[in-house]
């Protein structure tokens, strides 16, 4: 690998999986950086605190991989976390029908796009001529690589799947949950063109591409501290705690970033991986009244919820299940995931998209969840042993019709100022995935103009 360097650092603003990408990335080619994050803490919404009750790690919420996400692949395998990752051998989601019970959507180890014909045609939880109908689908996403058989931007997922003749029944038991997990959105609002995109990366890359990968350990411990120690061991320094309120430019370049102490931090490029609410707060004013960047403000992010149970007895034998219309969409086991052994069970449900109860309280979130797992596992107690619910108001950038045109690229007006995150334009709804393109694309770009600068020297 090249090594690169400057007389001043590459100084990155956020410490979440993009900030904590970029860093390593440059890092990784021998690039003076800095990483300045306002909380005490790394990790922005992947982070893990112990549960004061049971003393248990708990995340801030649940998060799912694909072994197709190549790119969060080769971060964790950068900085050594890839072990950490519980990947399925073969690929199956469990899915719980409130009639027809349980069965799994399985794809076997055949070549593409055969493996995805002999799942979808074996997903007994939908009639044969629905499952005939999901498989016309399925050639239809394997086609939308062709020109003509592109998704219009402009259509939801709800409405792509009408031009496909996609029954109620199959979009209710099989496109609405697999949306929920991919988009945090419903099909009547979300993307079609993101969905298809991430679908033809999860199950048309190869018959492995669609296992999940469950990380078996916090969140904290996947992601944050393996980088920062890799960030630290290749010559790179985190300040925590560090308040940045804006940047020096010159012209259309950034010369430093400022903090709230009055000080500032010169650097050769800055990279700026925060949400997007926060900045407005950052930019130049050349920037901040650019009405693409002033329309980022007006777009509501989508809620998740997360409540964790605990309960005596582990009735729940599976990793995870999908329940089909029901208030959660998904739930994992996570004893069963951590490989830990002991008495009781430990669940995380998980509602996606989670307008409509956001607002509800704790008590009435638990009895919800409590109801939804009875009808799936009747051995469930009424009542758990404790619980524990975490409310993300803002936890994913919106991927539909409507917001993905403003969606910014990580290139910035100004030539040495780039913007890293899973809202930015990446193709991937806000995914850890697009969390890490998003990083790799600035590292690119910060090397390019570090380049550029040395070049005129």
């Amino acid at each position: 690998m090249t090594e690169t360097s400057s007389p001043d650092p590459v100084v990155v603003v956020g410490g979440g999986v993009s900030g904590l990408a970029a860093a390593v990335g440059l890092t990784a080619r021998g690039i003076p950086t800095i990483l300045l994050e306002q909380k005490p803490t790394l990790g922005g919404r992947a982070y893990s605190f112990t549960d004061a009750t049971t003393g248990d790690t708990v995340d801030n919420g649940q998060h799912v991989l694909i072994a197709g996400y190549e790119h969060t692949r080769a971060l964790l395998q950068t900085v050594g976390a890839i072990d950490l990752l519980s990947i399925q051998k073969y690929p199956a989601l469990l899915f719980h029908h409130p009639t027809h019970g349980f069965d799994s959507l399985r794809l076997p180890p055949l070549p593409s796009p055969l493996h995805l014909a002999w799942g979808l045609l074996g997903f007994r939880l939908l009639s044969r001529a629905d499952r005939w109908k999901l498989l016309g689908a399925g050639l239809s996403i394997y086609r939308t690589g062709q020109v003509k058989n592109r998704v219009p931007a402009e259509w939801t997922i709800a409405q792509w799947l009408d031009d496909l003749g996609q029954s109620p029944e199959s979009q209710r038991s099989f496109w609405e949950p697999m949306a929920i997990a991919i988009m945090n959105e419903h099909i009547a609002q979300a993307s079609a063109q993101v969905f298809v995109h991430t679908l033809r990366s999860a199950f048309l890359s190869g018959w492995h591409s669609a296992a999940l990968a469950i990380p078996r350990v916090g969140l904290s411990a996947l992601y944050v501290e393996p980088s920062r120690q890799f960030i630290a061991g290749h010559g790179g320094t985190i300040r925590c705690g560090t308040d940045v309120v804006g940047l020096e430019t010159s012209g259309l370049s950034v010369r430093g970033v400022r903090l709230r102490t009055d000080s500032a931090v010169p650097c050769s490029a800055a990279i700026l991986a925060v949400p997007p609410n926060r900045l407005g707060e950052l930019l130049p004013g050349v920037l901040r009244e650019d009405p693409a960047f002033a329309a980022l403000e007006s777009i509501s992010p989508s809620p998740i919820i997360s409540i964790y149970l605990w309960f005596d007895q582990d009735f729940m034998e599976d990793e995870f299940v999908g329940l089909i219309g029901r208030s959660i969409q998904w739930v994992f086991n996570r004893r069963k995931i951590a490989r830990i052994k002991g008495n009781g069970g430990h669940l995380v449900a998980v509602i996606s998209a989670a307008y409509g109860v956001v607002s509800y309280s704790n008590e009435e979130l638990t009895r919800l969840v409590v109801d939804d797992l009875r009808s799936a596992y009747p051995g469930c107690p009424a009542t758990p042993r404790h619980a524990l619910v975490i409310r993300e108001k803002r936890a994913t950038f919106p991927s539909t019709p409507r917001s993905e045109p403003f969606r910014p690229s990580q290139r910035t007006p100004l030539h040495n100022l780039f913007l890293a995150g899973d809202w930015t334009s990446t193709g991937f709804p806000a995914t850890i995935e697009g969390a890490v393109v998003s990083a790799e694309r600035c590292v690119e770009l910060a090397v390019d103009c570090i380049s550029t600068q040395k070049s005129r020297y």
